[in-house]
């Protein structure tokens, strides 16, 4: 095994060292492998994924829904009686 790697550093005067040691290219230990069996295991079975298709409709109804949210901004800015040029800038974004 090669030496440990010394990462402290000197920042401001002060000596800083990382917290925890540097994770090497050893295979884990068996308590845990155990414990990563069991997390895939609970994963697999109480968070589901969404399927290809699934995400596929989700981005479409979120494209959509911007573009309707840009389009309802524009018209309000309109209504608001702001120049073309304001209303032709105006948008908005969705966050998810």
């Amino acid at each position: 095994m090669p030496p440990p790697i010394d990462l402290t550093a000197t920042i401001g005067g002060r000596k800083v060292t990382p917290a925890l040691p540097i994770v090497d290219g050893s295979s884990s230990p068996p308590n845990e492998l155990k414990f990563n069996a069991s997390l895939s295991s609970f994963i697999s079975q109480n968070v589901p994924l969404e399927s290809v298709e699934g995400i596929r409709t989700r981005e479409r109804v979120l494209v959509k829904m911007g573009t309707l949210c840009r389009e309802w901004v524009k018209s309000v800015a309109a209504k608001r009686g702001l120049s073309s040029d304001a209303v032709a800038s105006a948008g908005g974004e969705l966050f998810t």
